[in-house]
Formats: structure tokens, C-alpha cells, sequence
């Protein structure tokens, strides 16, 4: 798990050892198995530009939480389509669905 290792490099007062790293990746590992990728590495990223600690690991699943809310809020939206139906056809299309529902109705 590259993004512990890169942790580990940023918080040097905070020093594990390979075995503690690997340890330590197998447990994230369960905790983060259905987490994409991507947001796994932008919520550690997060977590190195805000904290002078080397994060635990619900840290980092709450800043999971705030990568993907960030990610919901930031979808743009299409517009609403705008009708371009005379009055006329817009009565003809409900006329037209209109008979297709009473042939589908027997």
C-alpha cells in the first residue's frame, strides 16, 4: 500500500518499521476494500495537507466520507430541457398517448 508508505515519509517523528507497515496495510486494507482507489489516495492526500499527525485510520475514512461528498457536490447537472412544442402539439402528442393507452387497456 504505496499511500502508508508515503504517510510515513511525511510524519518522521512517526517511524514503523516494515513489519508494522505491513501489518498496518493488511488491517487498512479490510477497512478500505470498498473504497475506490482514487478517493483512498485523494483522502490521504487530504489528510497530509491538514494534519501535522500521522493519521489513524478512521481519519482517513472520514476524510473518504469528505472526498466523495465533495465529488457529489461538484456533478453538474444538465439543464432541464426546455419545450419547443406549439400548444397545438403538445394536445396532439397527449391525444396520441392518450389512444396509445386505451389499446394497451382491453
Amino acid at each position: 500500500m504505496k499511500e502508508l508508505s508515503k504517510l510515513s515519509l511525511c510524519y518522521p517523528a512517526t517511524r514503523y518499521n516494515n513489519d508494522e507497515i505491513e501489518t498496518m496495510a493488511e488491517m487498512w486494507v479490510e477497512s478500505f476494500v470498498n473504497i475506490s482507489s482514487d478517493v483512498f489516495i485523494d483522502a490521504c492526500k487530504l489528510h497530509r495537507e491538514q494534519s501535522p499527525w500521522f493519521p489513524k485510520l478512521v481519519e482517513i475514512l472520514d476524510n473518504c466520507n469528505t472526498v466523495w461528498e465533495t465529488r457529489k457536490r461538484n456533478i453538474k447537472r444538465l439543464p432541464e430541457p426546455v419545450p419547443n412544442l406549439t400548444p397545438e402539439q403538445v394536445k396532439e402528442n397527449a391525444a396520441r398517448v392518450r389512444a396509445a393507452i386505451k389499446g394497451l387497456i382491453k
